[in-house]
């Protein structure tokens, strides 16, 4: 779904606050949850930019109104040094790629980002296509250990939230 659980929100507010980042990737930026959620209610703004692979979803979910730059790309096809950011949030997007490809991308993001805000599903939900859009299918499922223990092969897992439905970890370099 272009949408997310508000699990780990007010965790993900936290972190961000304590960052006070001046530069922001959203990554599968989906409605723009992430956008609405943290950067509404923080008085620390900074830039945001957003990477959506779904066209379509600039216009439907006003995508030009809540970032500060939107890039219409497969976040695996960027070039590395784009995610040179003080924080990258890959908010609930690693679980509508291969294994293979979303280690990629977090290793692309970790050798330039400073910090990293990951959320991902720790309840398995099937889901297809939705509103047409075929990236929006769940093609693997993470768990709270194996995303840990992912990011912990690189930097420090520095902050950690898990739910019922979602976990969220923060890692810095």
């Amino acid at each position: 779904m272009p949408y997310s659980d508000g699990e780990g929100k007010d965790a993900a507010l936290a972190w961000y606050e304590e960052i006070q980042p001046q530069t922001v990737i959203d990554v599968g930026a989906g409605s723009g949850t992430y956008a609405e959620a943290v950067r509404a209610r923080s008085p620390w703004k900074g830039r945001w930019t957003a990477v959506e692979v779904w066209e379509p979803y600039v216009s439907r979910f006003g995508l030009d109104g809540l970032y500060d730059a939107v890039v219409v790309a497969d976040a695996c096809q960027l070039d590395e040094w784009f995610y040179r950011a003080d924080l990258v949030i890959a908010g609930d997007v690693l679980e509508h790629m291969p294994r293979a490809d979303a280690i990629g991308l977090l290793d692309r993001i970790r050798a330039h980002a400073v910090n990293l805000i990951v959320s991902v599903p720790v309840l398995h939900l099937e889901q297809g296509a939705v509103y047409g859009n075929p990236y929006e299918a769940h093609v693997d499922h993470w768990t709270a250990d194996e995303m840990r223990a992912e990011l912990g092969r690189s930097g420090t897992v520095h902050g950690e939230w898990v739910g019922d439905v979602l976990a969220c970890f923060w890692w810095r370099q």
